[in-house]
């Protein structure tokens, strides 16, 4: 196996540099190769005494302000540190004054070739910005030591630099002065596992699996790129043990992502995995019923769930990416939000698992902080951001982001990293990830113009066509995009999956105003204990749809405000004040408008 990057830095600079600050991911096993066991993971200091010994270190030593100087692994090179750095007393029971100075003792000698390495060296002072005059003192002796170090013989009797390390959460944790533009002193940084050496540790763990030698070897690559794909940004540590859980479980390595994902998401049931043949072939009719008028819409929208279902978006790209990406455009009160509302039901089987953002409360300049959190030191920090934390609580979910176009643009760039990686880094560090979610934005875009005076100017009219709005809509989108924000990169993302809704037709109206009476008439049987009836063929019907044909510039939401004023307002009175009562059944006939504009319902 190749060695990791920041291993190869050592070994490039070591024998110029005489002091290595290491960062990053210093709390995660490191992987190497053992002659005669294979792959092992151990912890970072037992991995740098072996690499070092076989460098041809003579004396490797560790030391923590808790536990003083240190070797777990060979005492004896602890105790013998005394003598290189002239300490007095036990190597256990120093100061880290006296440690300090040990080590710029150790660093000076010529006898045999020394490595110290300091482990917690964020802890050797309270921050870099709050230090006394101790503690510079400290950084003080360390930084003459990096100046100082000698070459001494190592095992083979080359002679060799004489060097130590800091261990550190960050850097910057440090003094500046120490390490920044100090010719001595080389920063290296311990990420997590790449690609390459996420496949060494899957491929290590490839026995443990059930029914491993069923597969042909195309199989098995294909699985196992799934599983490298899904675990991009797992530490070892974590990898090691889900696969390790994989195998105590007995599972085969194509249901390995399960447990990838009971162990991201804190639990085990996966929705996308309910959604066999027979409901994804009843999907196109199942939206039909929800969102009324929009056939186009509906066919597409069907097609990415199903995409979805199988595991195909953004496959040709990356498998980190979310589960789907639409965009939503058209007039408004066409069915957008309730076809976003219906998905939710019908893949996750529930309403709520749909999460909705007003992009127009996000346009000023750190609107991205509300939605990731602030960052620390900031008010809000502690709260975290609305939308990882939406997230985190729902990892199966549809996150609906409306009237896009509104957002800040910084909102924007975010948005291009959540659907290329399919995560983000909230203002906690805490990794929140969006793979098994479906993003879909909206817009008003191509339906008018706002002029300077306020005053919109529609672009397209109701009795249009629906291929001209289609492509005043779809051109206006890009436009958006490539010329006003100069972001067409973001477009790329969203690709094929840009949905024209059409305006509301005239034959579409009983079907909606159909809808929305059978939710109020089942929702006065649930509630009130009584029957209602109104009839299509009915007087009462005909009037509610002539007043909706005259309201269709506002969609479906003008069907419901005339639902609402000419049905609900009289009916609400019509039980109050003639005291309906439970387990009877009205039926209405006919509504009426009376010269003085009151509204009454005929009855039987």
């Amino acid at each position: 196996m190749k060695n990791p990057r920041w291993r190869e830095e050592i070994d490039t600079y070591r024998s110029i540099k005489s002091a290595f600050v290491i960062e990053g991911n210093i709390s995660d096993l490191q992987m190497y190769s053992s002659e005669g066991f294979g792959l092992e993971l151990t912890n970072l200091d037992e991995y740098l005494y072996v690499f070092l010994m076989g460098e041809g270190y003579q004396n490797i030593t560790f030391f923590n302000r808790v536990d003083g100087f240190y070797n777990n692994l060979d005492p004896q090179q602890a105790a013998d540190f005394a003598s290189l750095s002239g300490l007095d007393g036990s190597a256990e029971d120093v100061s880290i004054g006296s440690a300090c100075k040990a080590v710029r003792m150790a660093m000076r000698q010529t006898d045999r070739a020394v490595t110290v390495v300091l482990n917690l060296a964020s802890l050797l002072s309270a921050g870099p910005d709050r230090m006394d005059n101790s503690e510079i003192e400290n950084f003080a002796t360390l930084l003459l030591a990096t100046q100082e170090a000698a070459k001494a013989p190592g095992k083979d009797g080359n002679w060799i630099n004489n060097m130590f390390f800091l261990i550190v959460e960050k850097a910057n944790d440090l003094p500046a002065w120490f390490y920044l533009n100090n010719p001595y002193v080389k920063v290296v940084t311990i990420n997590k596992p790449d690609r390459d050496m996420r496949q060494e540790l899957i491929r290590a763990h490839r026995m443990e699996f059930r029914d491993i030698n069923r597969f042909n070897a195309e199989e098995l690559d294909k699985m196992e790129n799934k599983l490298i794909g899904i675990t991009e940004d797992f530490t070892y540590m974590e990898l090691d043990r889900v696969l390790t859980l994989c195998g105590e479980r007995h599972l085969s390595l194509g249901e390995a992502p399960k447990a990838i994902n009971a162990y991201r998401y804190g639990q085990q049931d996966d929705p996308w995995s309910r959604l066999g043949r027979e409901q994804l072939g009843g999907i196109e009719e199942a939206l039909g019923k929800d969102v009324k008028g929009q056939p186009t819409a509906i066919h597409a929208v069907s097609d990415v769930i199903k995409r979805s279902a199988a595991g195909l978006s953004g496959l040709q790209h990356s498998s980190g990416r979310p589960k789907g990406v639409l965009f939503f455009a058209g007039p408004t009160g066409t069915g957008k939000t309730e076809m976003a509302k219906s998905m939710a039901r019908y893949i996750f089987g529930d309403e709520s698992t749909l999460i909705r953002f007003d992009m127009s409360e996000y346009g000023h300049e750190h609107s991205d902080q509300r939605l990731l959190g602030a960052p620390p030191g900031y008010v809000g920090y502690d709260a975290g951001g609305e939308l990882t934390n939406a997230v985190k609580q729902h990892p199966f979910s549809i996150l609906l982001f409306d009237e896009i176009e509104k957002a800040h643009p910084s909102i924007l760039d975010k948005f291009l990293q959540i659907l290329d990686d399919g995560r983000m880094t909230d203002s906690k560090g805490e990794t929140v990830y969006f793979t098994e979610t479906i993003i879909i934005f909206t817009s008003n875009k191509g339906i008018y113009k706002t002029m300077r005076d306020g005053t919109k100017v529609p672009l397209v009219k109701p009795e249009d066509p629906y291929p001209v709005i289609e492509k005043q809509v779809n051109d206006a989108v890009r436009d958006f995009f490539v010329s006003e924000l100069g972001r067409p990169e973001i477009l790329n993302r969203i690709g094929n999956n840009l949905v024209v809704f059409d305006f509301i037709r005239r034959e579409s109206v009983p079907l909606i105003l159909g809808k929305q009476l059978n939710n109020i008439i089942s929702g006065l049987r649930d509630s009130s204990g009584f029957e209602v009836i109104l009839r299509e063929d009915s007087a009462a019907f005909h009037a509610l749809e002539d007043w909706a044909v005259e309201n269709l510039s506002f969609g479906g939401r003008g069907i419901g405000n005339v639902v609402e004023k000419y049905l609900l307002n009289p009916l609400g009175r019509a039980i109050a004040d003639e005291g309906w009562e439970r387990g009877r059944t009205y039926e209405i006939k006919d509504i009426v408008v009376q010269s003085d504009e009151q509204i009454v319902l005929v009855t039987a």
